[in-house]
């Protein structure tokens, strides 16, 4: 899922696993692709590899739309989609997301930036069963903890699981606390477009 930690946790597996650690289409992450090109759903892992363990994150959506747009307003290419709906970038975050839920739900404008969208898409589930039960999910409020034990059960190297702690957030888009971007209307769209994942995981708009 994007903008969940998992820079952070790809640099510490190459780290230690060097060339093993590939996309889902068997490239490794240095394919020059757009950034949006790793983010890979759970139906297009090989066949062979679809009996081992699946570990996925999730995060509080009202933090992660605010860190994909200010992530997406300093990108210095320009996802077209990302492009039409900031209206070419001149939108502050209300105005984005108030633009966002203006477009049809089946739209690419509207899929390509819903935080539901890719955590369906990604994770294969639905707003009927917002959780697929042959993934593990963790938090990315929680990734160090979250990544060690799972790493911990599935017997990565310990040299790795004594790295996780070292290494700090990667990839970070530049912004305050969450809450400073929104008003109530949008806290209250984000809920209404996003409450199947915020209720499954008991997030909450977090004012602090």
């Amino acid at each position: 899922m994007p903008k969940t930690g998992g820079v952070f946790i790809r640099m510490l597996l190459e780290k230690h696993y060097g060339d093993a650690v590939q996309l889902a289409t068997g490239k490794g992450f240095d394919d020059p692709s757009a950034p949006w090109a790793q983010h890979h759903s759970i139906d297009d892992v090989p066949a062979e590899f679809r009996s081992l363990p699946a570990f996925g994150f999730v995060r509080n959506p009202w933090d992660w739309y605010v860190s994909w747009f200010h992530f997406f307003m300093s990108y210095p290419h320009r996802p077209p989609h990302f492009v039409t709906v900031s209206h070419d970038k001149t939108l502050d975050f209300a105005g984005f997301m108030t633009s966002l839920y203006t477009y049809p739900e089946d739209s690419p404008e509207y899929l390509y930036n819903s935080f539901s969208a890719e955590y369906y898409r990604i994770f294969g589930c639905s707003e009927a069963a917002p959780r697929n039960p042959g993934i593990e999910m963790g938090r990315y409020e929680t990734v160090h903890d979250d990544l060690h034990a799972f790493l911990s059960r599935v017997g990565v190297d310990q040299e790795c699981l004594d790295d996780i702690d070292g290494f700090r957030r990667m990839n970070p888009s530049p912004h305050r606390h969450y809450s400073n971007y929104y008003t109530d209307e949008v806290v209250d769209q984000v809920y209404r477009h996003n409450r199947a994942v915020i209720n499954e995981f008991g997030y909450r708009f977090d004012p602090a």
